[in-house]
């Protein structure tokens, strides 16, 4: 397959602690970006989740949760949720064999 040439422009900082990064995690820069740019295709979408802070976020998610229980929102047991995944799990498991 045919490649193409592309110049970024980044801080070398920035790319020094990227590679240093990805290195630890067995990967190249460049194998990354093409992953990226795989993703974005395959996906139709960009696969970031853009927040000024995750942690409000969570906390936003937790409170509204908290906020639809108070008002009668249906729930599930935690323990319900669970057999229901190990029930999954075992029929994956007998289709596999």
């Amino acid at each position: 397959m045919s490649t193409v040439n592309m110049s970024l422009r980044i801080e070398p900082e920035l790319k020094k602690q990227a590679e240093s990064v990805l290195s630890q995690l067995g990967m190249t820069l460049n194998g990354t970006i093409t992953m990226f740019l795989n993703q974005i295709v395959r996906d139709q979408a960009v696969p970031l989740t853009l927040s000024l802070s995750s942690e409000q976020s969570l906390c936003a998610d937790l409170l509204r949760a908290k906020a639809e229980r108070e008002q009668g929102e249906p729930c599930r047991d935690a323990d319900d949720v669970l057999k229901g995944m190990r029930t999954i799990v075992e029929e994956a498991k007998r289709r596999a064999v």
